[in-house]
């Protein structure tokens, strides 16, 4: 597999953690720890000394690149000028750097001078030129290649992300296309059809209210619709698939009064009883957000299937710590649910979204009545123990 070249990595950096930080201190305790027998570091304070100020450039090196990088070279080029045996720790350590440094995406330049600085200091210092040469060859040339290798496959995770993203990014456009290609189209076709009726005839009245009652929330609705597709269309990234929930919802009231309306229509009725309870002030404006998309897809399911001559009833209580709201319609046996009026999805989010608020949601369907109920805490919840 042909590793990428140099120019295309330049970009690419992997930020490490602060758990990754605490990993390499606690890798540089360990070694100090049995370095006089694995690593044959004399028990003398001197080399002792060196060693621990040695390892102790890994998580410097993990924090500040350049800074642990010099400390460890001058600290090799002492360890290796002493007339005195201090061990090999402070010695390898540069190249364990390289491996660090090159896995991480960092600057080539910077990394390849710290080898061949590390290579000058063997050289230097050894009995022979062959000897520096062989210790090169064994240790540092390996070293570099083991960076290579872990350098490359993080940039193929990172192209591959990117990659990802931009085929997340390519489908969220599509989507948003083919949305105002077909619904915003239908429905403003929609509405320019019922416009020229109510123009048709301007004098059949109970027309005119049917057609008023369709054409005011479906304009709303197409208007909705193209400021959040505009919005997703604009927006970059994951970001954008939160713009339809972030986006404020219509006002209870109007909800609420376009529900009547419509009930009007089949002579049924919808009584409310405490939706003044969503202003206390315990409920904080996310959760009272969240609480007016709930409701609304619960008053307007309950439009939907209330039969003609009937009442639905929404109800809010509060205490001091829950909140718990009931919504119940009659319905009408005769009439089965119509998969072109109802994919259920707006009860599926509105389950998720009492769940993300801690609260439960449960439905009961009997052959004439239908009931919703949820509650929520009004205080928060403490956050579950993380590692």
């Amino acid at each position: 597999m042909p590793f990428p070249a140099f120019d295309t990595q330049a970009s690419f950096t992997w930020h490490p953690t602060r758990r990754t930080h605490l990993l390499h201190a606690g890798v540089a305790v360990f070694l100090l720890a049995i370095s006089p027998v694995s690593a044959n570091v004399p028990l003398t304070a001197p080399a002792l000394l060196v060693t621990a100020l040695s390892l102790a450039c890994l998580p410097l090196a993990s924090r500040l690149p350049a800074a642990g990088a010099a400390a460890s070279l001058a600290i090799a080029w002492f360890t290796a000028s002493s007339p005195y045996d201090l061990g090999t720790v402070a010695l390898l350590l540069p190249w364990g750097l390289c491996i660090m440094l090159l896995g991480r995406g960092l600057r080539r330049d910077m990394i390849y001078v710290l080898a061949f600085a590390t290579a000058l200091i063997h050289f230097s210092h050894a009995s022979a030129w062959s000897q520096g040469l062989l210790q090169t060859l064994i240790i540092g040339v390996p070293c570099a290649v083991i960076g290579e290798v872990v350098r490359h496959h993080r940039l193929q995770a990172n192209v591959a992300e990117q990659e990802r993203r931009r085929k997340l990014d390519q489908q969220r456009r599509l989507v948003v296309s083919e949305l105002h290609d077909t619904v915003v189209r239908d429905l403003s076709h929609a509405v320019m059809i019922a416009e020229q009726a109510r123009l048709a005839d301007p004098h059949n009245t109970r027309l005119n209210q049917e057609l008023g009652a369709i054409i005011t929330p479906v304009r709303t609705a197409v208007e909705q619709l193209r400021r959040s597709l505009k919005a997703m269309s604009a927006a970059e990234g994951d970001d954008s698939l939160l713009l339809l929930a972030a986006s404020p919802p219509p006002p209870l009231t109007d909800t609420i009064r376009t529900a009547r309306e419509a009930l009007t229509h089949r002579d049924a009725h919808l009584t409310t009883q405490g939706t003044d309870l969503l202003d206390n002030p315990s409920i904080g404006p996310g959760v009272r957000q969240q609480l007016v998309r709930i409701i609304a897809e619960l008053i307007n399911n309950a439009a939907k299937y209330t039969p003609p001559s009937s009442t639905a009833t929404l109800t809010i209580e509060a205490d001091d710590n829950t909140l718990e709201c009931m919504c119940t319609n009659p319905i009408d046996p005769g009439r089965p649910a119509s998969t072109a009026t109802s994919s259920q999805l707006g009860l599926i989010q509105a389950r998720q979204r009492i769940e993300s608020l801690g609260g439960s949601l449960h439905i009961t369907h009997t052959n004439d009545r239908w009931t919703a109920i949820f509650t929520i805490p009004l205080q928060p919840i403490s956050p579950m123990p993380t590692d």
